[in-house]
């Protein structure tokens, strides 16, 4: 009968100790520690002051309700980050993108030829080395055909800085990419950077007329 007890009263305790560490881990002191909080739906969440941060998909919804803000997708999840990226408008600025992407879809069905939208978004006070860095990697994606939405962001009084960005990547990809709706908002300087039209058919040709050329005459 002792006996019988004994085990009841062990099963007991185990069933209890199971029930704990479905809840809590044991720290190497002993302590229970509650297990973290496994996040889903994070993003890349750009603020009306272009801050960057990281937070839950609903927390920036949230946000957005209080401050009376349009939370706006601009980029699916990359291979990188693996999170999509959100940015707050205004009513205004909103209302501005709506206009601008309208005008995006319209050329992309024009030119038949962009596979999709890229954000690159770079600080008044980068390097030179970054910066011709940055317009590499840009160059590659215009030739990817990739649409790519620029974001100089600066402070007050540094529009001769962002000029002087913005010469330097016109520079350096006007004869491979279109540089279009150049704007200042505020301390930023935005653009596109669009395939060249028909650029692939212009290689293509090229590299024909050069077959063409190194058969000779018949």
């Amino acid at each position: 009968m002792l006996n019988k007890f004994i085990t009841l009263v062990n099963v007991r305790k185990l069933l209890e100790c199971r029930a704990i560490t479905t809840r809590t881990t044991i720290n190497a002191n002993g302590k229970d520690v509650p297990k973290k909080k496994i996040s889903e739906n994070r993003i890349t969440l750009i603020g009306a002051d272009n801050s960057i941060s990281i937070t839950d998909l609903k927390d920036a919804q949230n946000l957005s309700v209080r401050r009376e803000l349009k939370l706006v997708k601009i980029q699916d999840p990359d291979t990188k980050t693996r999170r999509p990226v959100y940015k707050l408008l205004t009513n205004a600025e909103y209302h501005e993108e709506e206009i601008s992407r309208r005008k995006e879809k319209q050329n992309a069905r024009e030119s038949n030829s962009i596979k999709g939208q890229k954000l690159m978004t770079l600080s008044s006070k980068i390097a030179e080395h970054d910066l011709l860095t940055s317009v590499k990697k840009m160059a590659k994606l215009v030739e990817k055909q990739y649409e790519v939405r620029v974001v100089i962001s600066g402070n007050e009084n540094e529009d001769m800085k962002l000029d002087r960005i913005y010469s330097i990547i016109e520079k350096n990809l006007k004869s491979a990419a279109q540089l279009v709706q150049k704007r200042n908002k505020g301390n930023n300087l935005r653009f596109q950077l669009l395939p060249l039209k028909d650029s692939t058919n212009q290689r293509n040709q090229s590299t024909s007329d050069q077959s063409n050329n190194d058969k000779g005459p018949l």
